[in-house]
């Protein structure tokens, strides 16, 4: 066990968070790499895929979450993320099992409950290990372990579900989880909390909310990131079935060349942005909420000529293009959550996102593609998904105005959280 207390035992803990990120992200979006051999078995329509792939998983990971989040902000998060990595495991290896549309949805309800304890517990305790100037690097780095999850993981599970079956590629992503959950629970340890403050045990869940609702520039934050979670999930769970139909390539190509496209830029933009803002928040802390705007904007029309382009290399070329320059916002949006949140109340306000950007954004967003897909179908034939995702990337513009205002209304508001945090 690394020392407590120290640089060391931060960046330890911080690359098994990155790992059980890999994981979170993994077994959250294996289904879209397996879209096609699971519609094709199991006689499902675009639409039923867009429910499973993302509604499904996005309504009780977005209804557990706050109580989940209540739980790391009076208790132990290791202990936390540790079960409800054990639980999501188990329920993607589940999901292996699945005969049809009902016992689908389900299985996938299940997962979502698993990793709905994830990622708040483990901002705060990013938080609470790393410095504000740090930690939106830190961040960075915890979600690039799940562009990792997404691009070498997707890549391994398209070889898998090519060679042996979607369920193999299921049980073999879920068994991963457990021995990962027991040593995270044995060696690592909970940093104790930003500050003393004896709130957590008289405060209540509504008045918790209503304190994170009482600052305007949290408000718009979270609503940008969800706004833009519409576009980026629907895109995200899709993308590999419109290279299968609109460019005729197999499961394993697409997870080769769509994980390196997307993991890669994913992972180098998340990094990015996050050195980025090593140095651009002691200039300003306004930055946090600029360079998402900049970035979600930047990325638009770089989506959009990934669905449009004709060439399959020229598709990838700006799928790359356009996620690292994403990533390189998202990460930032995602630190800059705590800079409006008092110590006693981060896994909350993450969870508060989380809910939000998760049926806005994985609940709706797949959903809308494939209904989408399905209405233009008659007309367009094999390309009514390109269409239908090309569509999907306005609502990033949409995102990057809620950045903007809320920098606008940040000032205030990091002033009066100054001596929180």
């Amino acid at each position: 066990m690394v020392k407590p207390g120290g640089a060391a035992s931060a960046n330890y803990a911080l690359v098994l968070l990155s790992l059980v990120s890999l994981l979170n992200y993994l077994d959250r979006m294996i289904i879209a790499v397996l879209v096609e051999p699971i519609k094709r078995d199991l006689n499902l329509s675009d639409t039923q895929v867009g429910l499973v792939a993302g509604f499904a998983f996005a309504l009780l990971y977005a209804l557990a979450g706050l109580p989940l989040a209540r739980i790391a902000d009076r208790g132990s998060r290791v202990a936390l993320v540790s079960a409800c990595l054990v639980v999501w495991s188990a329920m993607t290896a589940l999901t292996g099992f699945a005969r049809n549309f009902v016992e689908l949805f389900l299985a996938r309800m299940a997962v979502g409950i698993g990793e709905a304890g994830c990622v708040p517990a483990s901002h705060s305790l990013i938080g609470d290990l790393f410095p504000p100037h740090r930690r939106a690097l830190a961040i960075g780095i915890f979600q690039a372990g799940g562009l990792i999850g997404l691009s070498f993981g997707l890549a391994g599970a398209g070889w898998l579900a090519e060679r042996y079956g979607w369920r193999v590629a299921l049980m073999a992503a879920g068994a991963a989880g457990l021995p990962l959950a027991l040593l995270l629970f044995l060696t690592m340890n909970e940093p104790p909390r930003a500050a003393a403050d004896p709130a957590p045990a008289r405060e209540s869940a509504f008045a918790t909310v209503r304190a994170l609702f009482g600052h305007p520039a949290f408000v718009h934050l979270v609503v940008g990131i969800s706004i833009g979670a519409f576009a980026t999930y629907g895109m995200s769970q899709w993308i590999s079935a419109f290279f299968i139909r609109s460019h005729g390539l197999g499961l394993a190509e697409v997870g080769l060349y769509g994980g390196l496209a997307g993991g890669g830029g994913g992972i180098a933009g998340a990094i990015a942005g996050g050195l980025a803002m090593t140095r651009l928040r002691r200039r300003d802390e306004r930055w946090e909420l600029w360079l998402p705007a900049l970035a979600y904007a930047g990325a638009w029309p770089l989506f959009a000529g990934a669905f449009l382009v004709p060439g399959t290399l020229a598709a990838f070329t700006f799928q790359f293009a356009a996620t690292f320059v994403a990533a390189s916002g998202g990460a930032v949006a995602l630190a800059a959550i705590q800079s409006f949140a008092e110590p006693h109340r981060r896994a909350t306000a993450v969870a508060i996102m989380l809910m939000l950007s998760s049926l806005i954004g994985l609940g709706v967003g797949p959903a809308a593609v494939g209904v989408v897909s399905d209405a233009l179908a008659a007309s367009a034939g094999v390309d009514s998904l390109r269409y239908a995702l090309a569509l999907a990337t306005a609502f990033l513009g949409w995102a990057a105005l809620h950045f903007v205002l809320a920098a606008r209304a940040s000032e205030t508001a990091s002033a009066q959280l100054a001596s929180d945090i």
